[in-house]
């Protein structure tokens, strides 16, 4: 009797066959399934491709296209591809949320191979509001230079704001002032998105009339600040009408600006000027005071190598005293300083010029937990004093700066001499630490003319007095240099806001640390939130890189050939195995 046989299911060459297009249909089964739903997992350390809050609202909101034409594209060193790569990144996720009212193309600048049409795209970059940086590349023969533009420009409907991707005067950016940057991006793109779709723009008025820095010594302050408000400078001039007017049918006045600026006065303001700024903190008026207690007189340092601080009468005190801070009269000497640099004996046939600590600039690590203040650089103070905060309970005082604590305050009057960097200023005995400098002070202020105006003044309808304010807030903080920019008066030019000549770069945060602060007064609290937010930038040892370039490129061409070998191999010997087992019966 012949045994009977199962027919076979069919042959390997089948079996394997089934096996692929079963694979390639549940490829396409998934692909078809995430065309409808989008899921995206962010498993970096720091969420750096999830935006914050505050940018996922602006970019929903958008009622019409952004479009965002990005020049950081083209030959680029290695740092700057990072940051054109993360601006790429950053535009997607933006996409995610927009839609398409997002569209971005990136266009190298230098793509022509016409050198008059290549300048006269620079040109037109250059109007538009974009800086360039001559960048040296290391190329295997030498060094090259390229002109690169590394910014952006955004545009909506018929406003077209410029934007700076890499913050840096330096001519080759190092990897810190990239990683600097790709933490600044989402606030910088958010923050000209915002700046180009905005309806109403905050208006500042920056005080003067009383000898304030204004000029060339604040230009890049307030140029950043032009960015997303309107500035102009007032002088009040005893004018009751300066900052505010009084309107038909309501009892009080109406401020025509959002915050008042008070950079560095140096002379007594008017006692009508100081009813003025009250009446304007009263109606809701934001205020950012940045005023000195002691004038110190550099003119004589210089001549002869001492001065002596004497108190400056700004005519403010009882005006701050009755919102809830003093600025001392004295000034702070602190170990943590930035340098000067003084000749010493001469050296040969040259005076020998020589860099020591200057205690009377310290130099401030912001510790505070505030917006304001976080993820900020150190912040740069000349001559400044301390604060005292005065027992108000309607206002909430939360001091945003401090000093180191090996730090003391030399009360008035003070001798500056520049032989303290020879002295032992005793900071080990003497210091008082974390004195404070800055005060962020909150609520609804009461007028420092309460019970001091005579009735028929503040009875008076067409001036409309308040006695009690609306909720606001004030910055104090004890230093007029803080806003103060580097100036070359010969070259007609100023520099960035926290540049140090000696780091030929900028090192310090005033220039962040005034930004934030306009942004928290007048509201801007989302601007804040995106800005605070780290991106740490991993980055490889160049010189490793050009001495193991060779090996690396191997493994990275025959690793993969030798795997592909390696599984070739094991599936056929897996085929043939299967191929020679023996069928059931």
């Amino acid at each position: 009797m012949s045994t009977l046989k199962r027919p076979s299911s069919g042959s390997p060459r089948k079996g394997d066959l089934f096996e692929l297009v079963l694979g390639i249909g549940i490829v396409l089964l998934v692909l078809f399934i995430g065309s409808f739903f989008r899921l995206r997992l962010d498993l970096t350390s720091e969420k750096r491709y999830t935006l914050r809050p505050a940018t996922e609202e602006l970019a929903k909101g958008l009622e019409d296209i952004v479009y965002v034409k990005v020049y950081l594209t083209g030959a680029l060193p290695a740092d700057l591809e990072r940051l054109s790569q993360a601006t790429r990144d950053l535009l997607d996720e933006l996409r995610v949320h927009a839609g398409d009212n997002i569209q971005y193309s990136f266009i190298d600048p230098s793509e022509s191979t016409d050198q008059k049409t290549r300048n006269e795209f620079y040109d037109q970059l250059q109007k538009a509001g974009l800086t360039y940086s001559s960048i040296r590349l290391r190329e295997k023969a030498g060094y090259s230079e390229v002109i690169v533009f590394p910014g952006a420009l955004v545009t909506y409907r018929d406003r077209t704001v410029p934007v700076q991707l890499l913050k840096t005067q330096l001519r080759t950016p190092d990897a810190d002032i990239v990683n600097r940057s790709i933490n600044n991006l989402e606030y910088e793109l958010a923050s000209a998105i915002r700046q180009a779709t905005s309806m109403r723009r905050p208006r500042i008025a920056m005080l003067t009339g009383h000898r304030e820095a204004s000029g060339m010594s604040v230009m890049d302050m307030v140029n950043a600040w032009k960015e997303l408000y309107d500035v102009e400078e007032v002088t009040i001039g005893e004018r009751i009408d300066a900052l505010s007017r009084k309107v038909e049918g309501m009892n009080y006045r109406v401020n025509d600006y959002d915050a008042l600026v008070v950079a560095k006065p140096d002379s007594t303001l008017a006692a009508r000027d100081l009813y003025v700024i009250d009446q304007f903190v009263m109606n809701g008026g934001k205020v950012l005071w940045l005023v000195d207690a002691m004038n110190a007189n550099l003119d004589s340092l210089r001549k002869n190598q001492f001065s002596i601080a004497t108190p400056l009468e700004l005519g403010i005190d009882e005006l701050l005293f009755a919102y809830g801070a003093r600025v001392n009269k004295d000034i702070i000497l602190d170990q943590s300083c930035a340098p000067i640099e003084i000749y010493t004996q001469p050296y040969g046939n040259q005076r020998k010029l020589e860099r020591f600590p200057w205690y009377f600039e310290p130099v401030l690590i912001p510790q505070a937990e505030h917006p304001i203040v976080s993820n900020i650089d150190p912040v740069h103070l000349r001559f400044a004093s301390t604060l005292d905060t005065i027992g108000t309970d309607s206002i909430r005082k939360t001091i945003l700066l401090t000093t180191s604590p090996r730090s003391y305050a030399q009360r008035n009057p003070v001798r500056i001499s520049l032989n303290v960097v020879e002295m032992d200023m005793g900071f080990e005995k003497r210091s008082t630490p974390h004195l404070p400098v800055a005060v962020l002070l909150e609520g609804p202020f009461t007028s420092a003319y309460r019970d001091r105006l005579p009735a028929n003044f503040t009875q008076d309808p067409n001036v409309g007095y308040r006695e009690q304010g609306k909720p606001t807030a004030q910055l104090v903080i004890s230093d007029g240099d803080v806003i103060i920019n580097r100036v070359d008066a010969q070259k007609g030019m100023y520099y960035m806001l926290g540049f140090d000549r000696y780091a030929n770069a900028k090192i310090y945060g005033n220039r962040e640390l005034l930004m934030n602060a306009m942004n928290y007064l007048l509201d801007d609290r989302s601007l804040i939130s995106i800005r605070s937010r780290t991106i740490l930038l991993r980055q490889l040892d160049p010189e490793r890189i050009a001495s193991e370039r060779t090996r690396w490129q191997l493994v990275n061409i025959a690793v993969p050939v030798l795997l592909g070998i390696g599984f070739g191999i094991l599936f056929n010997l897996a085929r043939r195995r299967r191929a020679a087992a023996p069928k059931a019966s």
